[in-house]
């Protein structure tokens, strides 16, 4: 029998390092367990401790572990779950191994995927040193990854999940699934996810700001899928994209890949070196409505530029709508060292500037659409590459804002930089198309 790719990795793992130390400089003391172990099902209520002696601990049916109960799993122990079955946690889960004595979660049957390990706020899983494999063999309502937390979609991101250490290995959907409010916490590290099915990662946007240092490639889609759902918006805090080597891909099965940022004054900021891939119509944009708005800063470099481009394999102008910032300008937008590929979808709206010899616009198809006047140019040092439409459309009443100078475009189909209707709400005279 042929073996998954991810077991074979796991069994050199075991021989040569222990889980988050590459370099194999610390050598795993566990001593691997013989007989039948201990099974487990049904509800843990009160306290249980799992110990490495009593392994492997074999989980026969689901497991639920209650509000107010812990379940600590200690150093060197070995759990097997069998087919299809999960571990819920309302309470707490303590799985903390160490560098030489590393906890092993698994399947029963490696050709028999388990479930998932579930948190739901304000109860807490705790994993280190640990290695999570073979399981997310259900996808559906109850969980989306082999390891999930969730919370209440309504309040901030709530850190219910702490990874230290930890591998994630051979899921049959996402490796880590984060959804409503359930996040990590701040001082989660050293994750390492492959083999997954699907992409190491699902999370909604205003959770992004905790997912760890790590690595994330290796799997069937090497991107961190952001699936922009009616609770996602970045209007309950402030959120940062980090990079962690691998795009975000903002859209997926369910959703359409609008990312919105607002009402509420609150910004998103992207690190050197993030890409965000929009699915098909998706967009990147502060709030369009109300009398404050959100605030978008990406500080890219030159080595290390802050990519917006499309999601599909093979890139085309016009693959989605682009940056919009909406009707209240923020002094906190910058977008530096940017580049803004493939836009210029259709935008659905018109006669918010003026055309050469034809008036007033017909659409405001653009990569980057500005519907409030900035008191300066927010993008600098950036480029604009093949555009649909317009690259960048000044749609609003008051002064042109140079957009032109310290930018770069290149094969943009309409204008590079569109010019606003006046302060009375006509055009001028004269109209350009640089």
């Amino acid at each position: 029998m042929k073996l998954p790719a991810w077991v074979l990795a796991l069994s050199v793992l075991a021989c040569t390092t222990t889980p988050g130390e590459p370099d194999g400089s610390v050598a795993a003391t566990c001593v691997t367990p013989t007989g039948a172990g201990t099974t487990h099902e049904g509800t843990i209520s009160a306290d249980e401790h799992w110990t490495a002696a009593a392994s492997p601990h074999v989980v026969t049916f689901d497991i639920g572990v209650s509000s107010g109960a812990t379940l600590t799993i200690e150093p060197c122990a070995v759990l097997r779950i069998k087919k299809g079955y999960s571990i819920t946690v309302e309470g707490h889960l303590v799985a903390a191994g160490t560098a030489a004595q590393p906890i092993d979660i698994g399947p029963f049957d490696t050709t028999q995927p388990w479930g998932y390990l579930q948190v739901f706020a304000p109860g807490t899983m705790t994993l280190a040193y640990a290695t999570v494999h073979g399981g997310g063999g259900q996808n559906g309502n109850n969980s989306m990854g082999m390891i999930e937390a969730r919370g209440d979609q309504y309040v901030a991101a709530q850190e219910v999940l702490k990874v230290d250490h930890v591998s994630v290995a051979g899921s049959g959907t996402y490796g880590v699934s984060l959804r409503g409010s359930g996040t990590f916490t701040k001082d989660s590290q050293a994750l390492t996810i492959t083999g997954s099915t699907l992409e190491p990662m699902r999370i909604i946007p205003r959770l992004a700001s905790n997912i760890p240092s790590g690595a994330y490639t290796g799997n069937t889609i090497n991107a961190i899928m952001v699936e922009t759902d009616a609770y996602g918006d970045v209007n309950v805090e402030d959120v940062t994209f980090h990079d962690r080597g691998v795009p975000y891909h903002v859209g997926g099965p369910y959703t359409f890949g609008q990312l919105h940022v607002g009402p509420n004054p609150f910004a998103l900021t992207l690190e050197a070196g993030v890409t965000l891939a929009f699915s098909s119509t998706g967009n990147l944009e502060t709030s369009v409505t109300g009398s404050s708005t959100g605030a978008i800063i990406a500080q890219g470099t030159a080595a290390k530029p802050v990519v917006f481009t499309s999601a599909a394999a093979t890139p085309a102008a016009g693959d989605w709508q682009g940056l919009v910032f909406g009707k209240v300008a923020d002094s906190r937008n910058k977008l530096d060292h940017v580049e803004i590929r493939y836009a210029g979808a259709a935008s659905q709206a018109s006669s918010f500037h003026c055309e050469p010899t034809v008036g007033f616009s017909v659409k405001e198809d653009a990569a980057l659409a500005i519907y409030s006047q900035p008191a300066a140019a927010f993008l600098t040092n950036s480029l604009i590459a093949d555009s649909k439409a317009l690259g960048v459309d000044l749609a609003y009443y008051g002064q042109p804002v140079d957009f032109l100078t310290g930018n770069q475009f290149v094969n943009v189909a309409s204008c590079k930089v569109s010019t606003p209707r006046q302060t009375d709400g006509s055009c001028p005279s004269t109209v350009t198309c640089p």
